[in-house]
Parts: structure tokens; C-alpha cells; sequence
């Protein structure tokens, strides 16, 4: 199944008041393993990542995870934690690729120029980004608020930002031998909203995708960020370059969201979230009731009919999880001239 008949699918369920279950894309944490210490990272249940020590599947066991998930879907995006920590990342993303798979890979780009098959190999290269000044970087990324010593933490994490930076530069002057897309992705904090901005104008300069999510704390939007007149104004300034025509992800309506934290109705089925044991987060990765594994059922299908009733949403979500990749799917789906309209406009960006 590919992206268009699971979201025609789709279509008829919520016109039958039911729930959409057919995945728009997966999400695959390849690993939860991450050097770095990102403020904003959490797993819903105000865990980072890399506290939730879990183990891997070895490179033959995640291909056949990966080959019994296109049954479902056409598009993999590859997560972390940090993947590129894992040395079979560019065997992974082959894989998925010789079988049809669109591959989308999320990461800090730490180390990039000595491995561009990663970026070669994926249609959709997403950088996380929060800032292009070094020191503030550094601060984001080593979760340290402003003007606190990086003494007072497990490492200096200033190394890591220019790191990110360098992987940034080397994309710009390498991204013409690459039909690959770029993304950046930031997330937005009451402390970098002029780092955002700074991010957002390097996209629309370089014609690169730009993609915004809010700091969530929990499940909920920081509660500095909402009624932030400052994170209204950039939120403003992002729909407006939308308008403009820069390659910003989300319909209007995911950006006129975030900024007002408006309740909505989430699918979080339209992107499973699959963890590095090959089991999956049903229904969704902040609240999950059941994780069957996907290779031991057989498939995704059989996974999810094996999690029943678990896997439908809890009823009290419609104020929570204002991020990318619930939000804005859900609302693309139920938004299907505006879908259209963002898919041409990708089209026009290739």
C-alpha cells in the first residue's frame, strides 16, 4: 500500500466517524542511543530517549522489520535517539530504498561529511537545528539555560554544535549532487525564538525546507510559550513566508495551531512509531497501552489487530501532543484540498 490509497482509505473511514488506521508513514527509532543532551527531548513521559535503554535489532532482523512494514505504507522515516550512531544506518536506508520505500532520515548530522550515503540514500534529509549561533546551539543541545557553565554539566556540548553547523555547511555545498531534499527542522523555546527566526530566513535564502514544532513539556505546549506574544509574532512570520511561497511543512492550519495551542483531533495512526526492538507504540508513542512486536506477529497488520481496543486513542488528547508529526498529519488528513495544495507546492520546491 502507498501514501495516496491509505489516505483515500483513510478518507472513508472519517466519513464513517471511524478512526483512520492506515499509516501515512512509519516512524522507525532505529535507536534510542544519543550523545547529547537537547532540552526539549522527551518521550511524552518527560523521559529523553536515551533513558529508555533499549535494545536493538541486529542489521538482518531491522531489514526484515523494514521489508514487512512496506506491506503497509511507502514511507519510512528513520529516527533516534541519533541513527547515524548506528554504523548499519546507510545498509538500513539501502534496503528500504531497493524495496520501494521513500526514506525520510531525522538527525543532528553529527559526522556527515565522512558518511553522505546517508544523505544520498534518503529522499527526505531532515537536519535538527535550533539555532546557527555556536554558543546558543551549544546551550540548546547540551540542555543548559543561558549563561550556565557547561562545567556544570556531563560534557561541554560546544564541540557538538560546531559539529551540527560544519554538517549544515557541508549539505549547502554538497546538496547540488543530491537530488535529496532538505529539511531543518527547529524547535521553538522561550529561549531561541530569535534563533528560529535565523533558521527560518537561511531556509527561504537557500530554498530549503523549514519545519516547526513547539518545545512540549509532557504532552502540552511550554507553558512560556503559550499567549507569548514573541512566539505568536514568529509563528506569524513562518505562515507568512508559507504564503510567500517557501518550502515550510504543514498546512496553514498546523501553523495557526501551534501558535494558538488550539485542541484538535489527533490520528496517531497515521505515523506508527516502531522502537528499536521492533515492537510498536499503540496507540501512540506518548501514551502507549500495548507493544506488540511487528516480526513476531507477522506484520504491522497483525500487530495492530493483535493490540485491539489499545490501540485506539485515549478521548481526553484534543489539548496535547501540538507537534509535527501528530498534528500535522492529522490535520492533513482531514484537510484533503489543502493536502493537495501542499503536495503540489513540494512538487514545485523538487
Amino acid at each position: 500500500m502507498g501514501f495516496l490509497a491509505n489516505y483515500v482509505r483513510n478518507l472513508a473511514s472519517l466519513a464513517a466517524f471511524g478512526q483512520p488506521t492506515r499509516p501515512l508513514l512509519f516512524s522507525y527509532y532505529v535507536t534510542h542511543r544519543c550523545a547529547l543532551a537537547c532540552r526539549y527531548c522527551s518521550d511524552g513521559q518527560g523521559r529523553p530517549f536515551k533513558e529508555d535503554v533499549v535494545e536493538e535489532l541486529p542489521t538482518d532482523q531491522a531489514k526484515a522489520l523494514i521489508t514487512l512494514l512496506r506491506a503497509d505504507g511507502d514511507t519510512l522515516d528513520i529516527t533516534g535517539g541519533e541513527p547515524m550512531l548506528r554504523p548499519d544506518l546507510e545498509d538500513l536506508l539501502a534496503h528500504a530504498k531497493r524495496i520501494g520505500f521513500r526514506t525520510v532520515l531525522n538527525t543532528k548530522g553529527v559526522g556527515l561529511s565522512h558518511r553522505p550515503d546517508v544523505m544520498r540514500l534518503s529522499d527526505v534529509f531532515v537536519l535538527s537545528v535550533d539555532s546557527l549561533n555556536v554558543e546558543r546551539l551549544a546551550e540548546i543541545i547540551g540542555g543548559r539555560d543561558a549563561g550556565e557553565t557547561p562545567a556544570s554539566r556531563e560534557c561541554d556540548s560546544t564541540a557538538e554544535a560546531e559539529d551540527i553547523l560544519t554538517a549544515l555547511d557541508w549539505i549547502l555545498a554538497n546538496r547540488g549532487y543530491h537530488p535529496t531534499r532538505i529539511v531543518l527542522s527547529v524547535v521553538a523555546t522561550p529561549d531561541n525564538l530569535d534563533d528560529v527566526s535565523d533558521v527560518l530566513a537561511l531556509c527561504v535564502r537557500h530554498r530549503l525546507g523549514f519545519q516547526l514544532s513547539p518545545q512540549i513539556v509532557g504532552t502540552a505546549v511550554h507553558p512560556d510559550l503559550r499567549d507569548n506574544p514573541r512566539f505568536r509574532s514568529l509563528v506569524n512570520d513562518v505562515i507568512a513566508a508559507k504564503s510567500a511561497g517557501a518550502a515550510v511543512v504543514g498546512v496553514f492550519d498546523y501553523l495557526r495551531s501551534i501558535r494558538d495551542a488550539r485542541p484538535y483531533r489527533c490520528h496517531p495512526l497515521l505515523m506508527p512509531t516502531i522502537r528499536p526492538d521492533g515492537t510498536v507504540n499503540l496507540p501512540c508513542l506518548e501514551q502507549p497501552t500495548h507493544r506488540p512486536d511487528v516480526v513476531a506477529a507477522g506484520g504491522y497488520r497483525r500487530a495492530l489487530s493483535q493490540a485491539g481496543q489499545a490501540a485506539k486513542p485515549p478521548r481526553d488528547c484534543r489539548g496535547k501532543c501540538h507537534i509535527f508529526c501528530h498534528m500535522a498529519l492529522s490535520l492533513l488528513q482531514r484537510r484533503p484540498l489543502a493536502a493537495l495544495r501542499e503536495l503540489t507546492g513540494w512538487r514545485n520546491h523538487a
